[in-house]
């Protein structure tokens, strides 16, 4: 049964998806929980999960530093997540305060 925390909760993974190059965002009725899908490479699908839509994008933005770190070496930010919708020069975008 969907509430309006339900409700909620969707719209919250909405405004996440809005700054998530790359992934996919939702509000899992299912579990009750934040759920996002990194869809850049058909080869490993990474998952992160939360309670929170704030959490679920500092545990994203954790995926994403640790791949650039593992990335081939002379790789910027840029070339590994490509430019991103409303990021100056492809930077690191970053959601609106909390």
């Amino acid at each position: 049964m969907s509430t309006r925390a339900d409700a909620d909760a969707a719209l919250a993974a909405e405004q996440v998806q809005a700054y998530a190059y790359g992934w996919l965002v939702w509000w899992s009725l299912r579990y009750r929980r934040f759920e996002a899908w990194d869809c850049r490479d058909a080869a490993c699908f990474r998952t992160v999960h939360a309670d929170s839509a704030a959490e679920l994008w500092d545990r994203m933005q954790q995926v994403e530093l640790d791949l650039w770190r593992t990335s081939s070496p002379g790789a910027t930010w840029t070339t590994w997540c490509g430019s991103r919708p409303g990021s100056p020069n492809g930077s690191v975008s970053t959601m609106p305060s909390r």
